[in-house]
Formats: structure tokens, C-alpha cells, sequence
């Protein structure tokens, strides 16, 4: 049996979607969080578009990350930013042959 407790809602960046945080648990299992988005579909009501349900492990990973969030970004793809150096974008690797 599935217990399900919603720990909030998020707005989403435009007014027919949001974000749903759940915690979900199975009998005898550690809980974990899922997160679902979902639309507003008219008449039907809000519906899921997807779930992303989080590993035990990853809950703290992701509290983690949160915690490092930089609240004075503005946006963080800015070439001029000083701690880019540590960034590799998908578009400049190459496969090397050995």
C-alpha cells in the first residue's frame, strides 16, 4: 500500500502548470520525495504529466544543491561569470580515439 503526503505546491513558469512535492512511502520502506507536474487541462482539471521520483539518497542531495543556490544569480549561462571555469558545455567535447 502507497501513502502519499503532499508537502506543497509550486507555481510553474506559466499558469496551467505547477509543481506538486509528495512524499511517498511503501509499507516497510524508507519514504522518499516525488516530484510531479502537472497541467491544467480545462474541464478535466490538473493533470500529471510526469513524476520524478527521488532515491532515499537523493533527497539529501538535492537539499544539498538547493542549499548552494546563489539567490543574487541572475542567470547562470552568463559567459562573463567569474566560476565558469569549472563548467564543461555538451557542445565542446569531442570523442578522442585512443
Amino acid at each position: 500500500m502507497t501513502i502519499e503526503k503532499q508537502l506543497g505546491d509550486l507555481l510553474g513558469f506559466d499558469e496551467d502548470t505547477r509543481v506538486e512535492l509528495v512524499q511517498v512511502a511503501e509499507a516497510g520502506q524508507t519514504p522518499t520525495l516525488e516530484l510531479r507536474l502537472k497541467r491544467f487541462a480545462g474541464d478535466l482539471g490538473w493533470l500529471v504529466q510526469r513524476r520524478i521520483r527521488l532515491a532515499p539518497g537523493q533527497v539529501g542531495a538535492l537539499r544539498d544543491g538547493l542549499n548552494l543556490m546563489d539567490p543574487d544569480a541572475r542567470d547562470s549561462r552568463h559567459p562573463g561569470r567569474a566560476d565558469d571555469s569549472n563548467v564543461i558545455e555538451l557542445t565542446t567535447l569531442r570523442r578522442q580515439s585512443l
